[in-house]
């Protein structure tokens, strides 16, 4: 066999090796490839808020006040430290404060000292006690405050205004709020020609007005204040007030 006669067999085979390998690319399957589809539709939503104040006559005052000794001698100290509270509340007592209306905090104890030239001296002991005296007339607590500031050993933090069933006081003015944007949103849902759908979301917020007579409180012990001062030191109402956020589905 020449050379001429073995190229051409070379040529033949290698063609029809082309031949076959495209036929088994036509015939296997091609994947097809399907188009995702994103929805840029959003939610419609109405957004509304509202919120309410009331004002309400206190009906409970609370006195905060400490006791404070000083000495040397720790037992003495602590002795000391309950004969003056006895005698404190006797003193309540004859203004118709019942121990049951007095909550007394622990003791604490501290030391005190002296540095003389980088020198540390122990110079005493300080121990003190808090109170906290419930009321339910603010005349009485303005009485109170009277007695104790009479006391160059007690220390008046503040009188604070409260209200008995705030909880429940609250509940209601939330419940107000709620129906209140339920409301509104509502009267906007009606203005596009839509209705109310499912509340998305609830955020509220609030809090109680407290009014304290620190300052006035502070110097009574002066006796440079009235009786009608006392009483004006200390706030005669609380306001309660809540705020609701709402959002919610608008259908149309």
């Amino acid at each position: 066999m020449n050379k001429v006669t073995l190229g051409l067999v070379l040529l033949v085979v290698l063609l029809g090796f082309l031949l076959l390998t495209t036929n088994k690319e036509n015939a296997m399957p091609k994947s097809l490839k399907v188009p995702s589809v994103v929805s840029d539709a959003q939610m419609s939503t109405v957004k509304v808020s509202a919120s309410e104040s009331r004002k309400y006559g206190a009906n409970e005052f609370v006195t905060v006040a400490m006791l404070e000794l000083r000495g040397r001698d720790k037992e003495l100290l602590f002795k000391q430290l309950e004969t003056r509270r006895q005698a404190i509340f006797e003193q309540m007592s004859k203004l118709d404060i019942q121990n049951a209306d007095i909550e007394q905090n622990s003791v604490d104890m501290r030391k005190e000292w002296s540095y003389d030239k980088g020198t540390r001296s122990l110079t005493g002991y300080v121990v003190s006690q808090s109170f906290a005296i419930r009321c339910s007339s603010r005349s009485v607590a303005a009485a109170a405050v009277a007695v104790l500031s009479a006391e160059l050993d007690v220390e008046i933090d503040r009188t604070s205004a409260r209200l008995k069933g705030e909880d429940s006081l609250r509940k209601e003015i939330i419940l107000s709020v709620g129906k209140k944007a339920m409301d509104k949103a509502e009267s906007y849902a009606e203005s596009v020609g839509g209705k109310l759908g499912k509340v998305i979301s609830v955020s509220e917020n609030g809090g109680s007005d407290l009014m304290h007579g620190r300052q006035v409180l502070g110097v009574a012990k002066f006796n440079d204040y009235s009786e009608d001062a006392l009483l004006s030191s200390i706030a005669d109402s609380v306001s309660i007030s809540a705020s609701v956020h709402l959002v919610i589905e608008l259908l149309q």
